[in-house]
């Protein structure tokens, strides 16, 4: 699946993205707003052959945003609790810092969600940090909704927010 726009292309998560994905993970901003990194180039290359196994065995999308021919990030969108018969979803995303803050997240997980919920779901859920200042104000620029704040078993503050198709 490649969704196409007149600023990026969104296409599948190859093992050729491996070294700009690990760079996008190796990034200070990154490795706050997120749970877990791979530590070297190997697991970087593992991670991503295991995206790629989920997307044949349970039916989730891991889209590369890319740029004139440039790895710029990631959208995920997966069935929620992993239930390929769920219409509920949910996504994840992260941006290279090369093309940070110039509305590129808000507009690859736009089109993601447009797709999923023409694809079959009717909910859309995303989670971050507490402390993700940027996923929040994407979040509510797109208009999804807070769900709740809570503490995960890491410790760690997060929200959860849904989007209704």
């Amino acid at each position: 699946m490649i969704i196409k726009t007149k600023d990026f292309i969104l296409r599948p998560l190859k093992l050729s993205d491996a070294k700009l994905y690990f760079e996008t993970m190796q990034d200070k901003e990154t490795k706050k707003n997120l749970e877990s990194v791979p530590k070297n180039l190997k697991e970087a290359k593992q991670e991503i052959r295991d995206y790629i196994k989920q997307v044949k065995e349970k039916d989730s999308k891991y889209f590369t945003i890319e740029i004139k021919g440039k790895y710029a990030g990631n959208v995920i969108l997966q069935h929620q609790n992993w239930d390929p018969k769920s219409d509920e979803g949910r996504v994840h995303l992260w941006i290279h810092p090369d093309y940070r803050k110039k509305g590129l997240a808000t507009n690859a997980l736009k089109e993601v969600i447009e797709y999923g919920f023409k694809k079959k779901f009717k909910k859309i859920f995303a989670q971050c940090k507490a402390i993700n200042k940027g996923v929040i104000k994407i979040n509510k620029k797109l208009e999804f909704k807070k769900v709740k704040t809570f503490v995960n078993e890491q410790g760690v503050k997060k929200i959860l927010w849904v989007k209704e198709k």
